[in-house]
């Protein structure tokens, strides 16, 4: 119990302990002129990036007008140019037909065709519509734009004296060299932002790292510088540095350690309140154990007188000596009872196996209880089947067991019969008590071989006793090895004994003689 509630009272304090656990996060802000600068920068080289590549688109276009009937020369051109996946080539107001060329391995879906004319005949694809006034606004000069419009793949293209030389290109291949260039760029453009120690980083717009600098937290920057192009887009990101406080709070970490010392308290007083309980019990049953054998002797020398003054009284005064006899023996079988049941309770009682017949003792203790059982009206009756053979067993056990049944039979069962059987095989001695008597209730059943249980517990119900008997019978029975149990009977009451046998044999014999 102590040990229990010592366990609890540590698992209310942890409990507490954590509930009023706290964690504060302190944010403290970084100087970020040196990110401001470097995102200013990369924008810079964004733009000189994408002005470099749209002169690279305008000279292969003008190369390109001039090679629509030399696929393989068209071919090689717009290769050396990053991005290019189609070459097309578009005419003002003339009879020859568009054409297209594929650069690269094919795209998947297929990207569609750019196209001047509304209606085609052939094999549908996937086309898109181009405004002739607006590539051709000049036709007899040369123009060049950007056609980048939602819904439409990215293309540049080239006009010279009404032929259109259209580009279609791969967005993000050209994202990816870009991003290949400031990969080596920050080389040295990253320096300035290493220097703080971060955590500072470089990304694409997939949340790759090009450049990184100190433990990148998962949570969200608290600075994103975005660096924008046509072709895609990176930023710089930066976070705070951040602190975790630890603290409690107070009410509940001192209700839950209150609590805790309570439970510990209580624990505690518990424990020294059954400890105290324990060492009254067993002072009791010392006390008892010492009185019953003070008892004892002066019982013994009692009978003792009673069987020399019986010698020499008339004839006419025996019934009374036999009742003192009677009342004397009943109060021997109390204090045997009380004996047996103190050195239980103390782990003392033990059993003395000796030769002897089964039957004999148990007739013995019958005739003990005739005069009694005759004053009360109870006509007994006594049989024996089987052999009559000496067998290894507590005698004195026995004899407990018999009296205490034939004590129950005269205390609730007066004017009643009454029979006392017994049977003894090579393996086993049988023995029932049984009576006509009032018998005992269903309900009260279960519970008579507990002790000091008493059917009716009334001191003046006219039946006296301590609720020992029946408790100490099976409990003797059950430490000689054999089973007591109330048996079922149609009028009264009837107790059953069974008890396995070591027979005698002529060695045991010799031993006890």
């Amino acid at each position: 119990m102590l040990g229990m509630m010592l366990a609890l009272a540590c698992c209310i304090a942890a409990g507490g302990i954590s509930v009023a656990h706290r964690e504060t996060e302190t944010r403290r802000g970084r100087e970020r002129q040196a990110q401001l600068t470097l995102g200013s920068a990369l924008q810079t080289e964004a733009r000189k990036l994408e002005d470099l590549y749209e002169g690279h688109l305008k000279s292969a276009g003008a190369l390109l007008t001039q090679s629509m009937r030399d696929r393989e020369s068209a071919r090689q051109i717009a290769q050396n140019v990053e991005g290019i996946v189609r070459v097309s080539w578009l005419f003002y107001k003339s009879a020859s037909p568009e054409t297209h060329l594929s650069i690269g391995f094919p795209a998947a879906p297929p990207l569609p065709q750019p196209t001047l004319e509304k209606e085609h005949s052939g094999l549908p694809r996937p086309r898109v519509l181009l405004d002739a006034k607006t590539i051709f606004a000049d036709a007899g000069s040369q123009s060049s734009a950007w056609i980048d419009e939602p819904g439409k793949p990215l293309m540049f293209y080239v006009q010279l004296l009404g032929t259109a030389v259209v580009l279609t290109l791969d967005r993000s291949a050209v994202e990816t060299a870009m991003s290949g260039y400031f990969k080596t760029w920050l080389e040295s453009g990253f320096r300035a932002v290493e220097k703080l120690g971060g955590p500072d980083a470089v990304q694409d717009s997939h949340g790759l790292q090009l450049r990184s600098v100190g433990r990148l937290p998962k949570r969200p920057p608290d600075l994103l510088a975005p660096v924008v192009s046509r072709f895609g887009g990176w930023q710089i990101v930066s976070w705070d540095e951040r602190g975790i406080s630890v603290g409690y709070h107070l009410p509940t970490l001192a209700g839950a350690l209150a609590l805790a010392v309570l439970v510990a308290g209580c624990g505690i007083g518990m424990s020294i309140l059954q400890r105290r309980a324990a060492l009254l019990a067993q002072q009791r049953v010392s006390f008892v154990n010492r009185v019953s054998h003070e008892l004892r002797t002066p019982m013994t020398n009692i009978l003792l007188n009673l069987d020399v003054i019986e010698e020499s009284v008339p004839d006419s005064a025996t019934s009374r000596f036999a009742l003192v006899r009677e009342e004397a023996g009943r109060l021997s079988r109390l204090i045997e009872n009380v004996l047996t049941f103190s050195r239980q309770e103390e782990g003392r009682l033990k059993l003395n196996a000796a030769p002897c017949q089964p039957a004999a003792i148990v007739t013995g203790i019958v005739r003990q209880f005739e005069p009694a059982l005759l004053r009360r009206h109870i006509a007994l009756t006594r049989t024996h089947e089987g052999e009559k053979t000496k067998a290894v067993l507590d005698a004195d056990a026995l004899a407990q067991i018999t009296a205490n049944l034939l004590s129950n039979v005269e205390k609730y069962a007066p004017g009643a019969a009454a029979a006392v059987y017994t049977r003894q095989s090579a393996s086993e001695f049988f023995l029932t008590v049984s009576d006509a008597g009032p018998g005992i209730a269903t309900s009260a059943a279960a519970r008579i071989f507990e002790p000091f249980y008493r059917v009716d517990d009334r001191v003046q119900a006219g039946v006296s006793g301590a609720g020992l008997g029946l408790s100490i019978a099976r409990d003797l029975a059950q430490r000689m090895g054999g089973t007591l149990q109330l048996a079922p009977s149609e009028k009264g009451t009837c107790f059953e004994f069974r008890l396995p046998l070591i027979l005698r044999s002529p060695k045991i014999e010799d031993e006890f003689e």
